[in-house]
């Protein structure tokens, strides 16, 4: 009887510990992209200064997902090198 409640004990203590670490890691990934988000608004910003036109608002870029993020980077800076080959 009492190794059976310490064997619950320990399963229970292993499943909050397995549930926390869980927890971290999935915060520990939102945050990621979070910051990956962060990084390319302001990239976007600062092409558009760089190409004088009116920058985006940050509630407007910030409803985009990560790829639309990118295209929109990738295709500001191929504004900028076509400027400057031309």
């Amino acid at each position: 009887m009492y190794d059976a409640r310490e064997k619950a004990i320990r399963d229970y203590q292993w499943a909050m510990n397995s549930a926390r670490r869980e927890g971290l890691d999935e915060g520990e990934i939102k945050g990621e992209i979070k910051g990956e988000i962060k990084g390319k608004v302001d990239l976007i910003q600062r092409l558009q200064a760089i190409l004088e036109i009116p920058a985006s608002e940050n509630q407007v870029l910030q409803a985009m997902d990560l790829s639309q993020l990118e295209s929109l980077a990738d295709n500001l800076q191929s504004q900028i090198r076509n400027r400057m080959s031309s």
